[in-house]
């Protein structure tokens, strides 16, 4: 009897350490013993009822871990960075989404941060840190030079984003990509994903700084022309998101008519976020993930692997 009080004390311990940091900042890992991870429920019919950790399996190297905790992220304790990193070699048909893209974020919370910047030769331009201020980011906004910028390397661009986030600024990282995809950085076989290096290093680059990527495709002249080059990039987009537990949102093999109904999609999913914290089941560095649920009607998006630091 005795043992089985002990145990229970334990647990709540644990339970109570989780809950009080359910926002971490810096490391993926909240403990010596435990690991975290956002991810995002969906619906068919969008809205999906509230998830508890008994909701929640894990596998870990296909071993089954111990779900500690989920924190749903969606209180005043849980701030959202989110930053929009617009291809530069987009055509200007992007600027009739500019509207859109303002609704968008003036939907979010007031507690979120929003930063802007342009892919260019590699690099992530940023044109506005992250702010709370919508209209500072509304100025920001611009037209991307267009095809005229030649290939902008958009992979090697989303891994300078990560390095350049700022420490100083908590909340789940979370990144928008506007872009066609197309990364002929290493040549043309090279944009099929996953012949891409700079692809596989944006997504190890994402998974272990706990970055979700979601992106919108838009057509760029350079590929408007080359159906290869288009499915090349829808699918390279469609990497990088299914596997740092995001989502991709497409309309064709053309800029959409109107992100209006992709960007509502995504606000809904920002706002049916948890904190994921489980027990993992090997050491430190990457391993493959899987999280699953039995709630009916109800999907999980999760990052594919997880890295693990050595611990301190």
């Amino acid at each position: 009897m005795n043992r089985r009080l002990g145990l229970a004390s334990a647990v709540l311990a644990l339970f109570a350490f989780c809950s009080a940091n359910a926002v971490p900042h810096g490391s993926p890992r909240a403990a010596a013993d435990a690991a975290q991870v956002i991810i995002t429920a969906t619906g068919s019919h969008g809205n999906v009822p509230k998830l508890t950790r008994e909701d929640v399996s894990v596998r870990e190297d296909r071993k089954n871990c111990t779900v500690i905790n989920l924190a749903p992220f969606n209180t005043p304790a849980s701030p959202l960075q989110l930053a929009i990193l617009i291809d530069s070699s987009s055509t200007h048909q992007l600027g009739s989404q500019f509207d859109e893209i303002s609704r968008f974020i003036d939907s979010l919370p007031p507690n979120a941060t929003i930063a802007l910047a342009y892919s260019m030769s590699g690099s992530a331009r940023i044109e506005q840190p992250f702010t709370a201020d919508r209209t500072a980011f509304r100025k920001a906004l611009h037209l991307p030079i267009g095809p005229a910028a030649g290939n902008t390397s958009i992979y090697a661009a989303l891994s300078d984003l990560i390095r350049k986030w700022p420490s100083s600024v908590q909340g789940r990282r979370e990144v928008l990509l506007i872009s066609d995809g197309v990364d002929i950085t290493y040549g043309f076989f090279e944009t099929q994903p996953y012949q891409n290096p700079g692809l596989q290093s944006a997504i190890r680059d994402a998974q272990q700084n706990r970055v979700v990527f979601f992106s919108i495709f838009v057509s760029s002249g350079r590929a408007t022309r080359n159906n290869t080059l288009n499915l090349n990039g829808q699918g390279s987009l469609s990497e990088l998101t299914s596997n740092t537990g995001g989502y991709s949102f497409f309309q064709g093999m053309q800029t959409p008519v109107s992100f209006r109904p992709f960007l509502d999609d995504l606000q809904r999913m920002l706002s049916q976020q948890y904190l994921l914290t489980f027990r993992p089941a090997a050491g430190s560095g990457f391993h493959s993930l899987k999280v699953s649920t039995e709630a009916s009607g109800v999907k999980l998006l999760a990052p594919k692997h997880i890295y693990i630091p050595a611990a301190e």
